[in-house]
């Protein structure tokens, strides 16, 4: 019969086949981490992105205002003196020119009155001339001439008052314009200061308007500036700035601005509601970048600006760095935005692909960069 081993030995035995499989699981799990970790220190291939820089220029700020278009000249036609209407020469909306009669009130009084004053005078004047005859033979004195001479001038001051008392029963157009609804009738009783029809000058009309203190340096006589009205909502109209008030309201702490509308096309009418658009005479210095390169984080509107490693001087193409800088964007028009600070002259923005980036980011700079898939697809 063999002998067989001791326990002790048959332990050892176990435990070293166990250490040697443990070893060779750890020196291969090790290699694995070494391997990971060479893999891990190399760096990722750069971001394509299309790139802009940033120019230079002068913006003319936009100033928004309402306003309301008045006549240039309108007034309600009244009559001085009280009559019964016994003449209507207009209708109602017609256009009509300076000096055409439009109403004539009942005047058989004042012609009486004229007419006895055209008589008194011819009869004043008649004994004037007898006088002046008689003067020449000493039958009468300087007194009885002068006398009669302030009789005759009197008379004529009353053939005049007569005159323009029958020429108030006559109303006549002030200026060429276009009427309104008539008020009055034929035969109608009519008092001073009762309106007998609105008369409007439509060939010009003013355009008022407000705008803050801040705005009063902003505006010069013959300034141009630009109007739209409800009527027209996809017409732009034109008017010139003519006078400003000097002084600001002490309420509202606003100046009143008047300008002028050519209106020969008769397309806009009085107590229009505008909406006004003008540049201000103070240019503001700007960064123009395509708008392209704005987007928004936490903070605001940022742009992602390319920054060049110290170490790459002299690399003809070098793998640029990405930064976010905050911007004030203070217009945006046909695709550029303008930008008050935050960018330098010169500096490269990135102009597409924005969604894929982060700061630090290394990118390299092409003419295009394809679409950009969601990791969901």
């Amino acid at each position: 019969m063999t002998r067989k081993p001791r326990l002790w030995l048959r332990l050892f035995l176990v435990l070293v086949l166990i250490a040697a499989i443990a070893g060779a699981l750890g020196y291969q799990k090790y290699l694995q981490i070494q391997q990971q970790i060479a893999q891990g220190s190399q760096l990722p291939p750069p971001i394509s992105v299309t790139v802009a820089s940033a120019e230079a220029a002068q913006w003319d700020r936009r100033i928004r205002a309402i306003g309301s278009l008045v006549a240039f000249q309108g007034v309600n036609v009244t009559t001085e003196v009280s009559g019964i209407i016994t003449r209507i020469n207009f209708d109602s909306g017609k256009q009509i020119k300076k000096g055409t009669l439009l109403v004539e009130l009942d005047n058989r009084t004042e012609m009486a009155n004229l007419e006895s004053a055209q008589a008194r005078l011819a009869s004043d004047d008649s004994q004037y001339q007898r006088l002046l005859k008689l003067k020449n033979q000493s039958f009468v004195t300087t007194t009885d001439i002068d006398t009669q001479t302030a009789l005759v001038d009197i008379s004529e001051a009353d053939v005049r008052i007569a005159e323009v008392a029958l020429a108030k029963k006559s109303i006549y157009v002030p200026f060429s314009g276009k009427l309104g609804i008539r008020q009055i009738d034929l035969g109608e009783y009519v008092a001073p200061g009762d309106t007998i029809v609105t008369l409007l000058s439509l060939d010009r009309l003013y355009l008022d308007f407000t705008l803050p203190e801040a705005n009063f340096n902003d505006l010069v006589i013959d300034q141009d500036l630009v109007f739209k009205v409800r009527s027209y909502p996809g017409q732009e109209f034109k008017a010139r700035v003519e006078a400003w008030n000097p002084q600001l309201d002490v309420n509202t702490r606003n100046v009143a601005i008047r300008a002028i509308v050519n209106n020969k096309k008769k397309l806009l009418a009085p107590g229009m509601f505008t909406d006004i658009s003008l540049n201000s005479r103070r240019q503001t210095a700007v960064m123009t970048v395509p708008e392209t390169a704005i987007f928004y984080n936490i903070y605001g509107e940022a742009v992602y600006v390319l920054e060049k490693p110290p170490s790459s001087d002299n690399d003809p193409e070098p793998d640029y760095r990405l930064a976010a800088r905050q911007v004030d964007v203070l217009y945006r028009r046909a695709g550029t935005a303008g930008v008050q600070s935050g960018l330098a002259q010169g500096d490269l923005v990135v102009t597409s692909g924005q969604l894929k980036l982060y700061p630090s980011l290394r990118v390299t700079i092409v003419d295009d960069v394809p679409e950009y898939q969601s990791n969901s697809q």
